[in-house]
Order: C-alpha cells, then structure tokens, then sequence
C-alpha cells in the first residue's frame, strides 16, 4: 500500500453482488468472506439435489422407444454432474475450515432470503434453469436470450431470480485474494489434516487417462472417448494449506461449472456444457405428446396444512408419505455422517481405528440407499386419487423425493453427543421401518425393509462399541 492509500484508507471492495449482498456494517470482512462461502456450499447442496431429483425423474414407460437411449444418455449426464456437485460442496467446506469457520450442509438458512430454483421432473422450464445457473457470465452462445425469458417464464418472475454461480465464485475468491481485508492471520492452514481429500471420498471418479506419443505428448482422445466423456464424473476435491491453494481450489471449481473457454472445447465436459447439449437435443425432439420423465411433484414434502411452504407437493398418500419420511430420514444421516467426518482427526498410527474412514463409509452406503428409495417414490402416488385406477394417467402424480432438511443441521459440539444423534437417527429409520413394514408392503418392499433395519442393526452395535470406549455417560444409558 502506497503512502497515498494510507491517507485515503482502505481501497473499496468491488461487489459484483453489492445490491443483492452487501456486507452489514456490523460484521467484519472475514465473516462476509465465511457468509458468501456459506452461500457458495448452500447454493451447490441446493443444485446437487435438485440435478439428483431431475435425473431420477428421467426414464419410464411414457417415452417412446426411439427416444429411450437419449433419455439414458441425458439421465448418465445430469448424474455426473451432480456428482460433481457433491465434490464442489466438499471442497467449499474445506476452504470454510482453512478459514477457522463453521461448515454449512444446509441449503436454504442464510441471514438474507435467496431465491434459488425448485426440485422438479426435468422439463424444458427446469433445464433453462440449470443452463442458467451454469452459464459463463462473459462468454456469449446464441441461446442465451432465449434461456433468460424461459427460466423468467417456468418461475413466473419478471426477472431472473439468482445470479449464475461463476458470479458467487468470482465474488469469493475476490475477497480472499484481498491481503488486506483477509491477512494471514485469518488462515489456518494447520487444519489440513482435517479436510477432506481426494483419496478419501473421489472413489475413482476422474478421467481416464490419456495416452501419450514417442515425444510424451498428449494424444488427441478418440472419438468414442470424447463421447463417453460427457457421462463420466471427474469429482474435484482439494485439500488447501495456502491462500494460493485455496484460490486455485475455489476457481478449478468454478471453471468446472461454467468452462470461460473451456466450455466450447473437445473433452472438455462442463456442467454448462452438458446442459446446453441436453437443452438443444431436447428442443429437437420436445413434443406434447410424451415427457421424458414422471409426472412428478414439485417441492414434494411431508408438511400437511395450508400454510405449508408447498401445500401442493404435499405427499397426502399415507403409504407414499411412510416411505418419503424414511428417504428424510436417510438424508439427514448422510450429512450428519459427512458433517461428523470434518470434526474427526485422520488415525495418527496404522493399528489406530479410523473412525473417519467408518464414517465416510457410512456417508457413501446412504448415498446407495438415497438413490433406491428416489426411484421407489417416482413410482409411487402423491395423493391417493393418483393411485386409483379409475383414475386417466395424464391426471396422476407421482411424488418423487422430498430431500427436506432437518430442522437442525449442526451437530452438536460433544463428540459424545454427535455419536448418540446418530443413534437417534438410527431410531427414527428404525420407526419409519415399522411404518412401512404395517402398510402391507409388497415382498420385495418388506426384504428390502428388512434388510436396511439388519444394516442398521450392525451399524448401531458399532456406535455403541464407540461409545463404550468413551466412558461418558448418554442419553441411552439406564
């Protein structure tokens, strides 16, 4: 800083978000740094789940054979990308970590109310969406107008409700290169070992490798390859101990969703540029006489009442509503095992249990059954006039996931406490079990049930095994 700086302060901080998401005069620019990361991390949870929801509704008896293949190949696409996602959010809380802040799984708890979009079936309106929130903010592609009026038309707003996520990225990674408003002493860069690594949750998803010619230079991948490309997940996950490694973390994520340059190039499988291909492959073929996925529920939920913040996605079927409360359920042990993960130390020595390795198992065997109980409610009636057979197939909906969050997404802060809420979502899975097992399920229902209530048996006598090394007294002692 020049001695003309000094005398003049601070340079202003250029917001590209400054009317949307001004920094309160109360708060310093460390929180305003960890709030936008926090808006970063709700923002890829929120489109993880809705991109899961989409692609889950992909598929059925009601696409004609012609066309079934291509909606496989959409489904794989979509499935990569929010696979993705996943890999973002995690990268997103090891920056918040390397910050010394809190980490956020939740998607929707901000100090200011954010406009996102809402979890539907795919459909033209919902694809728009996504191509916009994925779009570069510089680079120009000839249906951009067209993408801005039919997402401004699916929600039924004047305007476009959110800003496409380059513009959150390029806003944090502003504000953390500033020396100045974040100095060295805001990061924490012995918490490196705490973060997430690739090794530990990548799972092989990266590209395949590419060959190289006599001279070591990379060969031009095939044909086939390039396409197969597009359904292959390349999960990027960094662990950062510098503000250099963070900001290269935070852009390659970025670049990731909306490409700048990259996005036009061959091999080069953005989220933009996937969606863009589905969107002008589906404006080919898009026809009233069929859809390419369920008739499904938007913002499915099991919140009865007219002042429900959905009251028409409400899964009113009784039988229907049992299973969509055990995916809830589900859903919350996923995060509340991923969350766990981030509080736990890796082993110090190789003959050291490795909880946190038990526990990213865990995260991954919810993923397993997430997936098995979506595909069961696309299949199953959101109102029980929709299971009725006298009832025509164009007026039946089905209910689809909820994915609704819990009314508290933090854990608590004894490590004591976070094993025994574990074992309080164990029981409230074992409950909603129960339920469906008293709702004349069908025979492959009742196996999987019991099946998913022997898992947690063995799940629940490992908790206690760790609880027991603890020597502290719990809730579930007599």
């Amino acid at each position: 800083m020049t001695p003309e700086d000094k005398q003049q302060g601070p340079r202003p901080f250029t917001s590209v978000l400054a009317n949307d998401f001004p920094k309160r005069r109360e708060m310093t620019w460390h929180d305003q740094l960890v709030w936008l990361l926090h808006l970063g991390a709700a923002l890829e949870h929120a489109l993880m789940v809705q991109y899961l929801y989409a692609a889950y509704s992909l598929g059925g008896k009601q696409v004609p054979p012609q066309h079934r293949h291509k909606v496989k190949e959409w489904q794989e696409s979509i499935l990569a990308v929010a696979r993705e996602e996943m890999g973002h959010l995690i990268t997103v809380q090891n920056v918040l970590t390397f910050l010394g802040a809190g980490f956020n799984l939740s998607r929707d708890q901000f100090p200011w109310a954010v406009e996102w979009f809402n979890i539907e079936p795919f459909c033209m309106g919902s694809l728009a969406c996504y191509v916009n929130a994925e779009m570069p903010e510089s680079e120009e592609f000839p249906e951009r107008k067209e993408i801005e009026e039919l997402v401004k038309k699916h929600l039924r707003k004047d305007a476009l409700p959110v800003h496409p996520v380059a513009e959150i990225y390029r806003e944090i990674t502003t504000l953390l290169a500033d020396t100045e408003r974040i100095p060295e002493g805001a990061l924490q860069p012995q918490t490196y070992a705490l973060q997430a690594s690739w090794d530990e949750w990548g799972r092989g998803y990266r590209p395949a490798p590419r060959p190289l010619d006599a001279a070591g230079n990379l060969v031009d991948a095939t044909a086939d390859v390039q396409r197969q490309a597009q359904f292959d997940s390349n999960i990027l996950i960094f662990q950062v101990a510098t503000r250099t490694q963070a900001l290269a973390a935070l852009n390659a994520i970025s670049l990731q969703g909306e490409g700048v340059e990259d996005w036009k190039k061959e091999g080069e499988w953005t989220h933009f540029r996937r969606f863009i291909k589905i969107f002008r492959e589906f404006r080919k073929i898009e026809s009233s006489d069929w859809s390419p996925a369920a008739r499904a529920a938007v913002n499915p939920n099991t919140n009865p009442g007219p002042n429900a913040p959905c009251p028409d996605g409400y899964i009113s079927c009784d039988r229907t509503r049992n299973w969509a409360v055990l995916l809830n359920v589900r859903y919350w042990m996923l995060f509340r095992y991923l969350a766990h993960t981030f509080q736990i130390d890796p082993p110090g020595a190789p003959n050291e249990p490795n909880l946190r390795a038990m526990l990213m198992h865990r995260v991954f065997g919810e993923m397993y059954q997430l997936k098995t109980l979506s595909g069961k409610l696309f299949q199953m009636p959101l109102r029980d006039v929709d299971a009725d057979p006298e009832t025509p197939d164009w007026k039946k909906t089905m209910a689809g996931p909820p994915f609704e969050l819990p009314a508290n997404s933090r854990l608590p802060a004894s490590e004591v406490d976070c094993w025994c809420l574990h074992r309080d979502s164990l029981v409230a899975s074992r409950n909603a079990c129960h339920s469906i097992l008293e709702s004349n399920p069908t025979p492959d229902e009742k196996e999987y049930i019991k099946t998913l209530l022997a898992l947690d048996e063995q799940t629940d006598a490992w908790i206690v095994q760790i609880l027991a090394g603890t020597n502290a007294t719990t809730r579930y002692d007599e």
